[in-house]
């Protein structure tokens, strides 16, 4: 009898390991899949015939210069490309004064004079696309590492492409705005204006 009931007590503790899962996976046993969202993507893009562009990208050296877009969201006087493009290429940039020039550099926190020299303030959205000389529109840029050249690159080509109507003057100030690299990225490193 005691031997019945240890055979009963065995049979039962094998029976819950079982149901409980604590044995471990079965072999051939389905694994868990998560459940299925209708409509929900799981897949990558399908990118079969899309051409995309040949270029190198270009080294990176000492970091990209990008404004903090709290303190220089950007600012236009202008949305109209006419207006733009009848400015002369080369036309004079207004000047930005001193005090204007040393708010913004304080505002950035930018004021050892190590600092100081290693960035210039300039134009989010340049005069050249409508960019207005307020403080929204002005960030100290470095001037070493990817940053001064390259912004004052992407503004000329894409000035040229908005006289050229290849994108509008809105286009180009909100590629500006949201984050020049990219446009630098997009319309001077990947069309092969370096």
């Amino acid at each position: 009898m005691i031997r019945s009931g240890a055979l009963l007590v065995n049979a039962l503790l094998v029976s819950a390991l079982a149901v409980s899962g604590c044995g471990g996976a079965r072999p051939g046993a389905a694994t868990a899949q998560a459940p299925v969202v209708p409509g929900e993507v799981t897949q990558g893009p399908d990118l079969s015939g899309v051409k995309l562009p040949d270029f190198v990208m270009p080294l990176i050296h000492g970091g990209v210069s990008m404004p903090e877009q709290k303190l220089t969201p950007g600012a236009v006087t202008t949305t109209d490309a006419n207006q733009v493009c009848a400015l002369p290429a080369h036309s004079a940039v207004p000047s930005v004064s001193t005090a204007l020039q040393t708010a913004v550099y304080d505002e950035y926190g930018y004021t050892s004079p190590t600092t100081l020299h290693k960035h210039t303030v300039d134009w989010l959205v340049p005069y050249s696309l409508g960019g207005a000389a307020v403080k929204a529109n002005l960030w100290p840029v470095a001037i070493a590492g990817t940053g001064y050249y390259q912004k004052i690159q992407t503004d000329g080509i894409l000035r040229e492409m908005v006289c050229r109507r290849e994108i509008t003057l809105t286009q180009a100030q909100q590629a500006l705005e949201t984050n020049w690299y990219s446009a630098w990225l997009r319309y001077v490193v990947a069309t092969g204006h370096l």
